[in-house]
């Protein structure tokens, strides 16, 4: 579902590691004391395990990503999504849970860049204690104050799931990316039934906005096909962002064990 920034020199290689933002991840360990046991039960209809693989290329080349969610033996949720290719590979980790009001809340982040050019490291640590983010950036590092609805690039990605089978079609999310705030807003547009390299699915259809100084920005759009039948996983994320456009498809996958198969042929008459 998303783009996070990469940061590097060569820009075969920056292309590549945008790709992992794709979808969106966090990671790391979360020290606050929450009763995990306290989640609200529509968590275990939409987070439950899952793996999904993607496909896409950059400058010519074959790129594969792998997004998996599980739970944690302490109740917490890890999501990772691995891009792959011959660059190099970026690794995102997250961890977050289910908050006492119902909402997806980011516990920790972190991405790791291998590529040929060089390593690089970030992370994301929330302390909903203290109401505190404290980041670690490129060369800089800091702390931002935290409200109850703030989310990170792949947690507002979970809680989107949670809303569309709630019915909402209108939605706006206050992100957190690389130590700054961002706002985006996603609206569903229609349905479409979807040509995957496994067959056809049904699929909802959403734009993203991204929200800049107080307005919707006209340099970036985002459509995203979501699976209508498979809790709304992602199918498909194409953006435009000032006359460069990335794709990235669906190549096969499964949820709770189940493999993810398309809509039945119908039968010629």
């Amino acid at each position: 579902m998303q783009q996070l920034k990469i940061y590097l020199v060569s820009p075969k290689a920056t292309s590549l590691l945008k790709l992992s933002l794709v979808i969106i991840l966090a990671s790391g360990a979360f020290l606050a004391s929450y009763s995990w046991a306290e989640k609200p039960r529509v968590a275990s209809n939409f987070l439950v395990p899952f793996e999904m693989k993607y496909f896409t290329k950059v400058k010519g080349m074959d790129v594969e990503l792998t997004q998996r969610l599980e739970q944690t033996k302490n109740g917490q949720y890890k999501e990772s999504i691995v891009a792959e290719g011959v660059l190099g590979k970026v690794t995102e980790l997250g961890l977050f849970h289910i908050s006492q009001s119902g909402r997806v809340t980011p516990d920790s982040f972190s991405k790791n860049q291998k590529t040929i050019i060089g390593k690089r490291f970030e992370s994301q640590e929330y302390d909903w204690k203290a109401k505190k983010l404290n980041f670690s950036f490129k060369e800089r590092s800091g702390s931002l104050d935290l409200l109850e609805n703030y989310q990170d690039t792949m947690t507002h990605k979970q809680q989107l799931r949670f809303d569309l089978a709630s019915g909402l079609r209108d939605i706006y999310y206050t992100v957190i990316k690389n130590g700054q705030i961002k706002n985006y807003r996603y609206l569903v547009v229609g349905n479409e039934i979807l040509d995957t390299e496994i067959g056809r699915l049904n699929t909802t259809i959403l734009q993203r906005k991204d929200i800049v100084n107080g307005e919707e920005s006209t340099e970036i759009k985002s459509t995203i096909w979501l699976a209508s039948d498979w809790d709304y996983l992602m199918l498909k994320f194409t953006t435009f962002n000032k006359g460069d456009t990335k794709t990235v498809t669906f190549t096969q996958g499964a949820i709770n064990g189940r493999p993810i198969t398309p809509l039945e042929a119908k039968a010629e008459t």
